[in-house]
Formats: C-alpha cells, sequence, structure tokens
C-alpha cells in the first residue's frame, strides 16, 4: 500500500512538473528548484498523519503502534502502519475543505511576491497532493461518504454529493489558475 500511495503521487507530482516546464517553453537550471520543491511538497502534507497519531490522538492503538516503532527505530515500519492504516484516520488539520483555501492563499502569495521556484514548487505540490487525493475519492462511488469524513469533518452542515463535487471542481479551477502564474 505504501509504495502504490507513493508511486501515484509522485507520478502526477512529476507529470505536473513535466508539464510546468514544457509550457515554460525554455529551460533554465533554476527549474531545477521548482522540481526540488515539488518533491518535497509532495510528501510535506503526510506530516498529518505524524500529528494525528502522535500528538491529536495518541490514544488510539494505531497511534500506540507507531510510537512504539517509533521508539525502536523502525521508520520503514512506521511508514507502512500509517500507510496501511491511512482510512481509519479522518480528522486531520491539512486534508480538510477549511485548509485548502487558505493553502491556495499562500499559492498566491508565493507565485506573486516571492519570486522562489523552490517555494512555488513546494506550495503547488502541496496543492497538488490535496487535489489529487479528492479527485481519487470522487471518482471511487464507495468513498463517497469517506470523502465527506475526512475533508468536510469541519463543516458542521451535511455536504451534499454535488457540493462535493463542486467543491472539487471550484479547488481543480483555481489550481489551473494558479498555475497560469507559474508558467
Amino acid at each position: 500500500m505504501l509504495k502504490k500511495e507513493v508511486r501515484s503521487h509522485l507520478l502526477v507530482t512529476l507529470a505536473w512538473l513535466g508539464l510546468i516546464t514544457f509550457l515554460r517553453w525554455s529551460w533554465h537550471w533554476n527549474l531545477i528548484f521548482l522540481w526540488l520543491g515539488g518533491l518535497v511538497g509532495t510528501f510535506l502534507l503526510d506530516i498529518d498523519h505524524l500529528l494525528y497519531t502522535l500528538w491529536i490522538y495518541p490514544h488510539e492503538l494505531t497511534s500506540m503502534r507507531v510510537k512504539h516503532l517509533i521508539d525502536k527505530r523502525r521508520f520503514k515500519d512506521t511508514l507502512a502502519l500509517l500507510a496501511d492504516t491511512h482510512e481509519e484516520r479522518f480528522k486531520f488539520s491539512f486534508h480538510t475543505a477549511l485548509f485548502q483555501p487558505i493553502l491556495y492563499i499562500v499559492c498566491f502569495f508565493v507565485l506573486t511576491s516571492t519570486g522562489s521556484l523552490f517555494g512555488a514548487g513546494l506550495v503547488m505540490a502541496m496543492a497538488l497532493h490535496l487535489l489529487k487525493d479528492e479527485v481519487e475519492c470522487l471518482f471511487s462511488k464507495e468513498r463517497e461518504e469517506y470523502l465527506r469524513k475526512w475533508l468536510f469533518w469541519q463543516v458542521k452542515t451535511e455536504v451534499s454529493f454535488n457540493q462535493q463535487k463542486s467543491f472539487v471542481i471550484l479547488m481543480l479551477l483555481v489550481f489551473i489558475g494558479l498555475n497560469l502564474l507559474l508558467i
């Protein structure tokens, strides 16, 4: 499960980075920073899993198992356990519908104000990671409820499937618009 998850996120990120590089119509060595930022940002949101297990809900069984593996310095087993049990965790800090617009505001700021290709790659890859997870859940019929649980858990009203689709489509359009600033 871990290899599949890593592979799918890397594949999407590499395709996105390749497309951005191609659309810029010129290759410069400073694009390496965009690629490095993109590779780091791809997995930065997964810190959510560690926050959840180690600090927010340390009393859960999986959290105790993760802590035990970390104490024994079995980091590869820790990552495998987190990947295998990721559907048990719903209330993340960064994988939410309320965090995503904030992330897009940060993306806009980084793209328009800093000029840092590493920073641009980092924040845009984080946004792409979240968007990829949302689209993947949206197209999987049996996971409609799962998307509602992990993405909209902070929203106190019931979010229908059509509202979920509209939100994901809106976020996709905003992401595409932000990419125009990167090109």
